[in-house]
């Protein structure tokens, strides 16, 4: 179980907390919107029911729990990981950093997921900022295994290995944004990954908490494939701490573990 703070009561907001609770984490969830806030578990139960309904739910209630704040201080004060997931507007996401880095531990990880907004603007007057990025779960949430990372300029090694480590629990993979555009998913992808979490249902034998992932192929057509003197390349490259391995540069990596040379990162090809 971790310790999980999400800022931002909307629907996405909403989606991210419930699936944190259906992996098991304890999850506080605040908004200055008070209407938002009360709307929280009434969205949960009706996203539990839908779950259920699409066999994607083995069991009747999510694993962990979601309690509703209503200071910032106290929703964030002893969370591990903070997920910031308020409204699209660069001032406010600002403040929101600001605040939240003051009121946190020291080693939580202080994360935003904008869909188009810079994290280095966004976390420019945090405290620490080594320990703020980007961390957007793709839409709908619950049965996507993909997340998309977005490092700050100062965004340390060590923070996105815990990063990893904590997503790849949930049986999630976390991959760099190349380029500007985020991964958007069409209706035949989410579909394609709706499946994907029933056949890991229906094969398991100890519930949906700790599956195998299986993650269909990744598509995205609206990024150019970088060059190896591309500014992005280099940005990616920064976070590999020793030695990797590049196949044919396609928009999107896959970021993998190898044990026997532990201080390597290994960068994958997505299969396109």
């Amino acid at each position: 179980m971790v310790r999980v703070a999400v800022i931002g009561c909307g629907q996405l907001g909403v989606r991210i907390a419930g699936e944190l609770a259906y992996h098991g984490h304890r999850v506080k969830m605040f908004d200055s919107n008070k209407d938002a806030l009360n709307k929280v578990f009434s969205r949960l139960q009706e996203d539990r029911k839908l779950l259920k309904k699409e066999g994607l739910m083995a069991h009747d209630n999510f694993l962990g729990q979601v309690l509703c704040m209503s200071l910032l201080e106290e929703t964030v004060n002893d969370a591990e990981f903070i997920l910031e997931a308020i409204s699209e507007n660069l001032e406010a996401k600002k403040d929101m950093f600001e605040r939240i880095s003051h009121l946190c531990k020291e080693n939580a990880i202080i994360c935003t997921n904008s869909l188009y907004l810079d994290i280095h603007q966004i976390s420019e007057h945090a405290n620490r900022q080594e320990r703020c990025l980007g961390l957007r779960f793709l839409f709908p949430v619950y049965y996507i295994p993909e997340v998309e990372v977005i490092a700050g300029r100062f965004t340390s090694t060590n923070v996105i290995e815990r990063v990893r480590v904590w997503l790849e629990r949930m049986g999630k993979t976390m991959f760099f944004r190349s380029g500007h555009h985020p991964l958007i998913l069409t209706e035949e992808q989410r579909e394609e990954r709706k499946n994907a979490r029933l056949k890991q249902i229906t094969n398991s034998s100890g519930g949906a908490l700790y599956m195998e992932k299986a993650v269909p192929p990744l598509f995205h057509k609206g990024n150019r494939t970088p060059s190896r003197d591309d500014e992005d390349f280099h940005i990616a490259k920064f976070f590999i701490s020793s030695t990797f391995t590049c196949l044919n540069l396609k928009p999107y990596y896959l970021l993998t573990w190898t044990e026997n040379v532990q201080s390597a990162w290994h960068v994958y090809e997505t299969v396109y």
